[in-house]
């Protein structure tokens, strides 16, 4: 049987997942995928996203995203380099930046870029602006919506999550992790300084806000998900596939 690998999955970190393949007679071809990393050659209405933790759920939730002002510089900044007028400029910026929550942002740029004749390497510099601006995830999951594409989520972790109900107790680590500021607060006896203690990850995300935020984007994109131990993910993967292992 084979399933395919988003070419992006770094191969060595993913051998717990690849040991259980090889184990149940199943390969795996790498490729570029439209989303996720886990589908099936034949049929990807359904894919699987995988998430090596918890906190890498959390970086992509919260990823910095770029400010409409510098979009709005950059996307003039190459129309000028490649002779697209003004108004053209403007609906490109608005393709990229406007709310999407009820249309296919990519499909807009590439639709207004296409009747217009501008060149495909230029796309490709809008669609880039577009990710800069929301994210691979938020893109990932945009695409399977509009595409009537199954899009789970499936976050390994070591912290007993089996659930987003679990999620809702889980404890983030990174908020009791502390650090000295450059701010001095008095001096020891010998003379050096005390600093303040400040938390080194002061946006650290709850287990509850996260959770909350897993219920929002279920509602709003219809994406799922999951949780497994790293142990758990390749069987996981499969069975999400529905994929016929050897015995």
């Amino acid at each position: 049987m084979l399933i395919l690998e988003d070419s992006r999955q770094q191969e060595r970190k993913h051998e717990i997942k690849h040991s259980y393949f090889r184990s149940v007679g199943v390969h795996w071809n790498r490729t570029a995928l439209y989303c996720g990393d886990y589908t099936l050659p034949a049929d990807q209405n359904i894919c699987i996203d995988t998430k090596k933790d918890i906190q890498e759920l959390i970086g992509d939730i919260q990823v910095k995203q770029m400010s409409k002002t510098d979009i709005k510089q950059k996307v003039f900044d190459i129309a000028e380099n490649n002779h697209i007028g003004f108004d053209l400029a403007e609906k490109i910026y608005h393709a990229i930046c406007d709310d999407d929550v009820n249309r296919f942002a990519e499909k807009d740029i590439n639709d207004i870029c296409f009747q217009n004749g501008v060149h495909e390497r230029v796309i490709s510099e809008f669609q880039n602006l577009y990710v800069k601006r929301h994210g691979f995830f938020h893109r990932g999951l945009k695409r399977a919506q509009n595409s009537g594409i199954r899009l789970i989520v499936l976050v390994e972790n070591r912290d007993g999550v089996k659930s987003i109900d679990d999620l809702f107790r889980w404890v983030n680590g990174r908020l009791n992790i502390w650090k000295n500021s450059s701010q001095v607060i008095g001096y020891y006896k010998n003379g050096k300084p005390r600093y303040k203690r400040v938390q080194k990850y002061p946006n650290a995300m709850t287990g509850e806000r996260l959770a909350k935020a897993c219920l929002t984007m279920q509602l709003k994109y219809g994406v799922e998900f999951q949780f497994c131990t790293p142990e758990e993910a390749g069987e996981r993967i499969l069975s999400i596939l529905n994929v016929k292992q050897e015995e």
